[in-house]
């Protein structure tokens, strides 16, 4: 879907006619413009036709808002996310479709990732949240959130962006400690072995609690990390920038010119499914997009497709996806 498709949901959304889905897509598009990173998009062609369909959006919005100014309802959906998704080089997001979330399996979940540097996992759990695992990691969690709190386990190094769900707390055992979420999006670093156990908190808040007795260690708000000493139980709380402790996410997500094959190969490593073309000659064209390494699978592939005129459906655990060949980039692909 490109930006005809968003100047046509942005005609629906004027005259009132859009769907919650819809209108929760094109709510999405218009925050990944608003995070500072956007600014550097380079597709200029696009870039600027969307920039422009973003102002439009932006005006009908606030005429929208100060209709419903008192109103607590669809306005503030995109608060239950903990972290603004941005989306360098294209930078529109619009996803109409999510894979499941809940596993095919009913008992526990344990997802693990290879000791390859830079391999990573993506994982949407059960109540929507998502986690990024680090080369080296696990994670163990339930098929599905059954009860009163919604538990996993961490074993390495994850970054985690939680759904909000108030009365239903959501909670990390890592190492000795339990991190439980207050509605935020954060870091944790509990690799078997080391001394010490690290969270860092990108936004919103945080509690960090010993699993032993339930001993509070502190409250963590933005940009604010603790480390805790296994041996001797001593915590440290500092300021940090956030960003600079997940730079790992970003690792290998930013492509430069490279054949889609290659890229198709790769997030399918990290988003666990398999990728394949419906036109071979899809392959060897050459796409240039940079990503935060957070974005969900939907977001990755429109974002994609986008760039290269193409569409993706889902053929049962396969993604296929379709389009015209590049006949003007094939000297290029074989430098």
């Amino acid at each position: 879907m490109g930006v005809t498709d968003i100047r046509h949901l942005l005609e629906k959304y004027a005259s009132g006619t859009c769907t919650p889905e819809e209108r929760e897509a094109l709510e999405a598009w218009y925050e990944s413009f608003r995070h500072p990173h956007a600014a550097d998009a380079s597709w200029e062609a696009d870039a600027v036709l969307t920039r422009e369909l973003m102002q439009d959006f932006r005006e009908m919005q606030r005429r929208k808002e100060r209709l419903f100014r008192g109103d607590k309802g669809w306005r503030n959906w995109w608060k239950a996310a903990a972290v603004i998704v941005p989306v360098a080089g294209i930078g529109a997001v619009l996803w109409m479709s999510r894979p499941s979330a809940s596993p095919a399996t009913s008992g526990p979940v344990l997802t693990e990732v290879p000791a390859a540097p830079g391999s990573k996992r993506f994982i949407l759990l059960p109540d929507s949240s998502t986690v990024v695992l680090r080369e080296g990691s696990t994670l163990l969690y339930p098929a599905t959130f059954s009860g009163s709190e919604r538990i996993v386990t961490l074993t390495g190094e994850g970054y985690f962006d939680v759904r909000e769900q108030p009365g239903k707390p959501f909670r990390i055992r890592s190492g000795k400690l339990v991190t439980t979420v207050l509605g935020t999006a954060f870091s944790i670093k509990a690799y078997p072995g080391q001394e010490h156990v690290t969270v860092t908190v990108s936004s919103g808040k945080v509690k960090i609690e010993e699993q032993a007795g339930n001993k509070l260690l502190g409250i963590l708000g933005e940009d604010q990390q603790i480390v805790y000493e296994n041996d001797a139980a001593v915590v440290e709380t500092r300021p940090v920038k956030a960003e600079e402790n997940i730079a790992w996410l970003k690792k290998g997500m930013d492509f430069h010119s490279v054949p889609f094959e290659d890229i198709a190969q790769q997030i399918g490593e990290q988003y666990q499914v398999k990728i394949a073309f419906a036109n071979d000659a899809l392959r060897k064209c050459r796409i240039r997009a940079t990503f935060e390494g957070t974005e969900t699978l939907d977001q990755v592939l429109f974002v994609l497709c986008t760039v290269r005129n193409a569409t993706y459906t889902r053929q049962g655990e396969t993604i296929i996806i379709s389009g015209e060949g590049c006949p003007n980039e094939e000297g290029a692909a074989s430098e």
